[in-house]
């Protein structure tokens, strides 16, 4: 069994509309929702190995303030930076088996769709600052695929307003 947070980026500016998608940092909405929860994940006291995230600064953001409330190890990693669950599920694959948490800050729809395909879930969307566990009925990441999953919880920021 393998345990996978899937958490999409809190909510970036559009002030500076000469700074690449990439760069983008987030605005104040987002900075409110890392807090909350980033502070929630650590109530939570998953057991996980890793936290991974992609390069763009509006996720890596996120990701530190959920290794600095959990402790968890970050790993930013640029082929996270995709919008296409097909890529994002090829990269997962690719894990260490040795890991068997894991969690993991990125883009939508690839968040949304691979969420919806490994837990056989009809989630409209997955809304920014979001975290889906998935508890996954495999024991390399290798075999993750459409359906091997349960959605072990949903949580999003609105839930704690």
């Amino acid at each position: 069994m393998k345990r996978l947070l899937l958490i999409r980026h809190a909510k970036s500016s559009w002030k500076n509309l000469g700074l690449t998608d990439h760069d983008r940092p987030l605005n104040k909405r987002g900075e409110r929702d890392v807090l909350t929860m980033s502070a929630h994940l650590a109530e939570r006291k998953e057991q996980l190995d890793t936290l991974y995230s992609s390069t763009a600064v509006r996720a890596l953001t996120y990701a530190q303030h959920i290794s600095n409330a959990t402790g968890l190890a970050l790993v930013p990693e640029r082929s996270f930076y995709t919008f296409d669950d097909d890529d994002l599920l090829h990269i997962l694959r690719a894990l260490p088996d040795s890991e068997s948490g894991i969690a993991l800050v990125g883009h939508n729809p690839a968040i949304t769709n691979a969420v919806n395909r490994l837990g056989a879930e009809s989630i409209t969307n997955v809304p920014t600052a979001a975290i889906a566990a998935l508890d996954c009925a495999i024991d390399r990441w290798a075999e993750l695929d459409d359906g091997c999953a349960q959605l072990a919880y949903f949580d999003y920021p609105k839930m704690f307003r």
